[in-house]
Formats: structure tokens, sequence, C-alpha cells
């Protein structure tokens, strides 16, 4: 029996924990789990030999809940902010996309989709 590790980075708390995993290349893309309670998280971004290892970081203090994740290229950065324990803001490149409670949230090559319809960016 072959088992399989993976290493998850991120912060653990009352509610639950936030991080995200190495990811995975498959094919000619890169898949990537964060993790955030309530929230299943899925980016994907085109494989590239600059390809930056994901990092997250999720604070409790002082409240609300604030979870960043860091991914992509050097040279083409993106930031994903999930704002809130309960309610949860989504922002992507300082972009508001709305709040959601529960849900799937997908990025793909810059894209955000939550439960499965694209969500274009709230103009404020």
């Amino acid at each position: 029996m072959l088992g399989v590790v993976f290493f998850v980075s991120g912060c653990a708390n009352l509610i639950g924990f936030t991080g995200a995993d190495t990811g995975k290349r498959v094919g000619d893309w890169v898949e990537y789990n964060v993790n955030h309670p309530g929230l299943t998280i899925k980016i994907i971004e085109p494989y590239s030999e600059e390809l930056m290892p994901i990092s997250t970081e999720g604070k409790t203090s002082p409240s609300p809940l604030r979870h960043t994740v860091i991914f992509g290229t050097q040279s083409s950065q993106h930031k994903l902010e999930i704002v809130g324990r309960y309610s949860k803001e989504l922002y992507l490149d300082n972009k508001f996309y709305g709040s959601v409670w529960l849900g799937d949230v997908l990025i793909r090559d810059g894209s955000l989709s939550i439960d499965g319809k694209l969500v274009a960016a709230v103009e404020n």
C-alpha cells in the first residue's frame, strides 16, 4: 500500500484552518487547493517554469478573519483576499467580487467563479 503525503501551509484556529497545498500539475496547468472555513477554493494557473510557490497567511486578530493567498509568477502575481469569518468578502487583485457564506470558489487564469458562475468585479 502506497501512502501519499502533501504539504499544507497555513494557520489553525478555533473555527478551522486556512492554508493551501503545494499544487499538482495537470497537463499544462497547476491546481492548488486552498483551505478556508466554509469555502472550497481551487486555483488553476497555466504551468510555467516561473511559477512561484503559493503563499498563504491567515490572521484572526484583529477581527475580522483575513486570509491572503499570493500566487502566479514573479512578473504576474495575483492576490486573493478572503475577509470575514461567516460572511466572507472575496477580493482578487484588490477588486471586490462579492460576499458568500458557503460555497465553491474557482480561480482559473485570472477569472473568478462562485458556485460555477463566472463573477465580474463589483464597481463601487
